[in-house]
């Protein structure tokens, strides 16, 4: 009963642990407060620290921080039960529970949809990437030939407005 604290750290060993895991390396500290009473344990967790991450800009590689609270709550039961998205329901037979699965996609979560090297504070977008970027995108269709995919995009933007 009462109040326990711990500290995980999710670092390259860590996300190798994981089958399938999307990231490679990361430094960030998980630490757990752990308040337990008799039917209920409720796990408050602070994630800390970089993952490296890909930009959706110019592809270079950068550090981005990473500063997420959660919680998970661990409800003892007559039967386990790991279905519900916020509790999680246990016997008060279980000896032990295995976080790192829960731990990893939090830290998925914790990580924006749209990572760009500006993120990070202390870096901008590769300026030569996105030169090249900018040439592809400024190329002109030779005269008279049109994009058929284009035109009738337009044709459905004439016809509603």
């Amino acid at each position: 009963m009462g109040r326990n604290e711990y500290m995980f750290n999710l670092n390259r060993s860590f996300l190798a642990s994981i089958e399938g895991s999307t990231l490679s390396e990361s430094a960030v500290t998980a630490d757990l407060v752990l308040t337990k009473t008799p039917n209920l344990y409720e796990l408050n967790f602070n994630l800390t620290g970089t993952v490296i991450c890909e930009c959706d800009v110019c592809l270079e590689e950068f550090s981005l921080p990473i500063n997420h609270d959660f919680e998970l709550i661990m409800k003892v039961s007559v039967t386990e039960n790991y279905d519900d998205d916020e509790i999680i329901y246990i016997t008060d037979k279980l000896l032990e529970f295995d976080l790192s699965q829960y731990l990893y996609e939090s830290l998925i979560l914790s990580i924006p949809v749209r990572k760009v090297c500006d993120l990070s504070g202390t870096k901008t977008c590769n300026q030569e990437a996105i030169a090249k970027l900018e040439q592809l995108n400024h190329l002109e269709q030779p005269e008279g030939e049109t994009n058929p995919a284009w035109d009738k995009l337009k044709d459905i933007l004439k016809n509603n407005h």
